[in-house]
């Protein structure tokens, strides 16, 4: 970052020497907040000590941390979040906030100079100090002694939890002598192995494919939660809190907790009983900047306004533990010594050792207008300094400006016009010195947004195939039972293990592992409760035959719609030119590979003959719009029309505005259509999209209307193709015939699914969640009105509007009074399913035009709006939700670019069932990889299945599973094409004796188990083996010899019936095989020979009675017979 040319300014430069005293404070007068973050990133580059920078409330914390890492970079700035109101901080806990805390605590134990962004409350909390927190900070190499029980307990204690497979950070795995965890603060997940209690090698490996990326020498291992302490801290805080509350049956619940380690999340407020400091305490020496004192103080103020209300209502003897959060702000700051105040008025609130008055103004909006922009720089009398782009450099030159483009080591030469080579967005002007300014003010972009939250990378969705005991499971010839688990017989001393499946009427199924393939967990919709078959009846067969037979029919259709329209005749679009490159790059989002992709796929087949037709799937918020908008700009400068047809008015209102300002400056006309646009407007615009002057129509059914006629319709779009009636989807296919087609869809269809359709439709999935998204601050806490009445009042002070989910529509009136009564300065309305759909369209229209502040509605809002500025979601009976519906619904907020909140509440009289806590902690905890995640996305990706293939497919759907249901479809799909059907051929096993057994001490999980087994049947060749082996090696630690064998003997059965082997000899000192009379006929014996020679000279080639034997002697022990011929088949193959 530049910023030379600031301590060229006499006053800012005085500023800066004034940071030499470390006992003075500073006030700073009548600056912008652009110039104040300029300031900070300068001080940082300036000064090597610590900053702390706070702002009166989270929502300005968030925007100063955005512009400082814009400057700076992720790895120069922290952010420190708290809660802003005390009754969430008494009742619940944010996992992002606390993640976030823990994060910037371990950067400062870890020396880490950065800048922390916090805001009031973040600088007041109350944390425990930093000797603490270095003491139970664990370092683990290849010198700590420890066993490995000892080492899993300590990070169970630590609040790490055990999976399945380490996915995301906090998680822990176990698996014989190797343990795998994910700390909050490493990049990586780390995988540690044991050898008795010493520790023989650490590696950090990749989330995705599990496997090592480098050996580390050591990891850092600290607590997950914030409030942590010894034994004798926790008896003088047990003690404490019993003598003040000697009865209280709440007390004694949470005390008793405390003494367990139990929701240690949630027990925080408790931090005031132990020795607790402040953010600042933790350095010595700091330079601390407010943002806006008088703002602060105002917000200190009312959240000891809402402590003493909140005891009031509180009941019994809870009251008299009179919990404390944070520290005094005026004591904070006389402590914190170098205080900078940014404010524009001379207070005598604080006491100042020196005032700097810099004078400073914001740059207008340009809006485009070169002519205002050319006017100011050339006549500015400030040296003028221009972020640079191409589009800088291309206006500068095409006005014949003098500039000079400035290099890193180049000065910036005063009273002139500088480039430089640098984007942060930020604009000011100090009169008579600098005029700075971002390209930003000039074309009215905002800066492409980066992920700023300190998240691990989003990953697509994996299949969820960890089977646990007693799920359901499909045989594919037996059908739907429960899984029992993995059962090991030995017989002549050799063990082998089988999978239990149980049955109808206590009958059960041991399944050989080779024979694992057949066997897949049973996926359906959430809830759905399938058919136990039996063994020997006849039901699962009449069942399977039930679907396959509906499944000929789609697949009949499908093939049948695919090859009309390869025959037919579309427009190929020419390739792209520099206007549509110039429209991408206005885009403000760094697009996903998912979205780079889609379009890319789209583009391809708009540029072929044939017309195209392809859905687009994505959740809500994953960029399918703008894929829509680069097609539809494509069409347009083609000179071809383009339609997007919606299924609500909502959905069309939203589109239009969306359209039009991304359309606006290239002279693109974008019309609407729906049934509130008024008749007299509707006629001059059906007119003129006859004529051609309409580039761009988007609407409601009312565009399907027979009085609307393009004069050249190149692409059409269609939002929802589901949601439309039978009579508009068959309109919709009458206009298909020749123009190129692009079907949206949020709800998400299965890989499986895609996988199914390939050759018969175009599929592209966004399944990568846009990166800029900040995770949704997630609550679970009984209903509590005090709650909904600061949730609602902190959404309003920001200029936010507040979902609030109701779900029966008998007394909705009577809920949205009562949060009319609770906040009564916000403007409260209410939407259900049942009303009319004029009355509907009006009420959800008023909201996106922010007529009202609060929408109490059922789950109608669950699909199909998009209203960036409403960020506060509250769900009352969340518990009566399910995950998919939870899910869906979470992401109605959260989609700009402020922090967004759901409270998910349950009745207060109501015992919650054990599944449906589950189901809330589970969303609480919702990540793009956690196990509620992957249970929503399956659930909604059958829905999706049944939007594609018909909506009566579901019931279908959950008679055979979605996985089996995918397989079938794939095979009547490809029986119809006249494609061969990759179904396992049954193969033969061969006599040889070898262990197909995987020991408890190498491997104690079920489901991964069965994924090595899967793994193992899947083995095609000799590289699989290796790739295995490795694999196996890396993630388990050294195989049993047993294992290497089973998959020598797997991939040899698999020759061994290709070639078709009829006989098998393997005793002490050779082994033999031997051709069936037909294969040696049409064996090369010059290719046998050449490969016998080529893998072993132990290999003996015999030719009697028209059969081929090879034989190989077993001269020494080290001999692998199995491999050996593994090799030598894959040399003749």
């Amino acid at each position: 970052m530049r910023n030379d040319f600031l301590k060229e300014i006499p006053v800012v430069n005085d500023f800066f020497e004034s940071l030499a005293n470390k006992k003075y404070n500073t006030l700073v007068l009548d600056t912008t907040s652009d110039f104040n973050i300029m300031l900070i990133a300068s001080t940082f580059i300036e000064r090597n000590e610590q900053i702390i920078v706070v702002a009166p409330n989270i929502y300005k914390a968030q925007q100063l941390y955005d512009s400082l890492i814009e400057i700076l970079g992720v790895n120069s700035v922290s952010f420190f979040p708290a809660d802003e109101f005390v009754t969430v901080e008494m009742l619940a806990s944010s996992n992002e906030f606390r993640t976030s805390r823990i994060n910037t605590i371990i950067d400062i134990i870890e020396e880490k100079r950065k800048i922390i962004v916090t805001h009031t409350l973040g600088y007041l909390r109350y944390e425990l100090p930093k000797n603490k927190w270095i003491k139970n900070k664990l370092i683990i190499n290849r010198n700590t002694v420890i066993t490995k029980n000892d080492f899993v307990r300590k990070l169970i204690s630590f609040g790490y939890k055990r999976e399945y497979q380490v996915e995301k950070p906090g998680d822990v795995s176990v698996r014989g002598y190797i343990v795998d965890i994910w700390t909050y603060s490493d990049e990586n997940p780390v995988r540690i192995e044991f050898f008795d209690d010493e520790i023989e090698q650490i590696r950090s490996f990749n989330p995705t494919t599990q496997r090592t990326i480098s050996k580390i020498n050591e990891v850092k291992i600290y607590p997950l939660f914030e409030l942590f302490y010894d034994e004798d801290e926790k008896r003088d805080l047990v003690n404490i809190v019993k003598e003040k509350v000697p009865s209280s049956q709440r007390v004694l619940d949470e005390i008793e907790k405390i003494e367990n380690n139990a929701d240690l999340d949630r027990m925080h407020r408790y931090i005031q009983f132990l020795e607790h400091v402040s953010l600042s305490d933790y350095f010595d020496e700091k330079i601390v900047f407010l943002s806006n004192p008088k703002r602060i103080k105002d917000t200190y103020e009312s959240v000891i306004n809402d402590i003493t209300e909140w005891y009031l209502t509180i009941e019994g003897e809870y009251s008299n533990l009179q919990f404390t959060f944070f520290s005094d702000l005026n004591l904070k700051i006389a402590e914190d010594h170098r205080v900078i105040y940014f404010q524009n008025v001379l207070t005598s609130d604080y006491k100042y050792d020196h005032v700097f008055r810099i004078p400073s103004n914001d740059v207008i909006e340009y809006h485009g207008n070169i002519k205002m922009f050319v006017n100011d720089i050339t006549k500015a009398k400030e040296t003028v300094i221009i972020q640079g782009s191409k589009a800088v450099y291309s206006l500068l030159d095409d006005e014949e400006i003098k500039y000079r483009r400035v290099g890193k080591e180049d000065d910036i030469k005063k009273n002139r016009i500088n480039v430089i080579n640098e984007s942060n967005g930020l604009s000011f002007r100090l009169f008579g010195e600098v005029f700075y300014v971002s390209v930003n003010k000039l074309f009215h972009r905002t800066k492409k947004k980066k992920k700023h939250f300190k998240l691990k990378e989003a990953i697509k969705l994996k299949s969820v195939d960890e089977i646990k005991i007693n799920d359901y499971v499909v045989h594919y010839d037996y059908g739907i039972g429960r899984y029992l688990g993995i059962k090991t017989v030995e017989l002549s001393g050799i063990k082998n293990d089988y999978i239990h499946i149980g049955y109808r009427n206590d009958e059960v199924l041991y399944v050989p592992v080779e024979n694992v393939h057949l066997i897949q967990k049973y996926s359906a919709s959430e809830g759905a409760r399938p058919k136990i078959n039996s063994i020997g009846g006849t039901s699962w067969a009449r069942t399977k035959a039930k679907v396959r037979k509906k499944l000929k029919d789609i697949a009949g259709k499908l093939i049948k719609l695919y090859a009309e329209r390869k025959e037919a005749k579309g427009y190929p679009f020419p390739k792209d030119d520099e206007d549509q490159f110039r429209f991408e790059a206005d885009f403000e989002y760094k697009e996903t590979p998912d979205q780079l992709k889609a379009i890319e796929e789209i583009k391809g087949d708009m540029e072929r003959e044939s017309p195209m037709d392809r859905l687009l799937c994505g959740d809500v918020g994953y960029g399918k719009t703008e894929v829509a908008m680069r097609a539809a700009f494509k069409s347009v400068y083609a000179t071809k029309q383009v339609a997007y047809l919606c299924p609500t008015t909502v959905l069309s209102k939203q589109h239009f505005k969306t359209f039009k300002s991304r359309f606006s400056q290239y002279g693109i006309k974008v019309e609407l259509l729906n049934r509130f646009v008024p008749l007299r407007t509707q006629n001059e615009i059906v007119k003129d999209v006859a004529k051609g002057k309409v580039d761009i129509l988007i609407g409601t059914h009312r565009i399907l209307s027979k009085d609307i006629v393009f004069k050249d319709l190149g692409l059409l779009i269609v939002d929802e193709e589901q949601r439309f009636g039978v009579e508009h989807k068959e309109r919709i296919k009458e206009i298909k015939v020749n123009v190129d087609v692009i079907t949206l869809t949020a709800t998400p269809i299965p890989r499986t699914l895609q996988m199914a359709l390939m050759g018969v439709k175009s599929t592209s999935l966004l399944e990568t969640p846009p990166e800029n998204r900040y995770p949704v601050q997630t609550y679970v806490l009984k209903e509590n009105d005090t709650v909904v009445k600061d949730a609602i009042e902190r959404e309003l002070a920001r200029g936010g509007q507040v979902f609030f989910l109701y779900n029966k529509v008998s007394d909705i009136g009577r809920v949205a009074n009562k949060v009319q009564r609770l906040v009564p300065e916000a403007r409260v309305t209410f939407a259900h399913g049942q009303m009319s759909r004029e009355e509907l369209d009006s009420t959800m229209n008023d909201f996106i035009d922010k007529v009202y502040d609060v929408l109490v509605c059922t789950t109608i809002i669950e699909t199909g709006i998009d209203i960036p500025n409403a960020n506060t979601l509250i769900i009352t009976s969340a518990d009566r939700l399910g995950l998919a519906q939870l899910y869906q619904i979470r992401g109605r907020v959260g989609r700009s670019d402020k922090i967004a909140y759901a409270y998910l509440m349950y009745n207060k009289y109501d015992l919650l069932s054990e599944r449906a806590e589950k189901r809330l902690e589970v969303i609480k905890e919702f990540t793009e990889l956690g196990s509620g995640f992957k249970i929503a996305m399956r659930d909604l990706s059958i829905r999706g299945a049944g939007d594609v293939l018909g909506a009566e497919q579901s019931g279908f759907i959950d008679t055979v599973g979605i996985d089996l249901y995918m397989q079938m479809l794939d095979e009547e799909i490809k029986l119809q094409q006249g494609t061969e059907v990759s179904r396992p051929k049954p193969v033969k096993q061969s006599p040889i004796k070898v262990s197909k057994h995987i020991p408890e001490d190498y491997v104690d999980d079920q489901a991964i188990k069965i994924e090595i087994h899967k793994k193992i049947k899947q083995i095609k060749n000799n590289r699989n083996i290796e790739d295995l082996i490795n694999e196996m090696k890396d993630r388990y630690g050294k195989i049993p010899n047993h294992l290497i064998d089973f998959m020598h003997k797997s991939l040899f059965d698999k020759y061994a019936s290709m070639f078709d082997i009829d006989l098998i000899d393997n005793n002490k000192s050779e082994m033999v095989i031997r051709f069936s009379r037909l294969m040696s006929d049409n064996l090369n014996g010059e290719k046998l020979l050449f490969a016998a020679f080529e893998v072993d000279r132990d290999l003996t080639l015999k030719y009697k009675n028209n059969r081929i034997t090879v034989s190989l002697n077993k001269k020494s022990d080290k001999k692998e017979p199995l491999k050996i011929f593994n090799q030598f088949f894959e040399k003749i193959v």
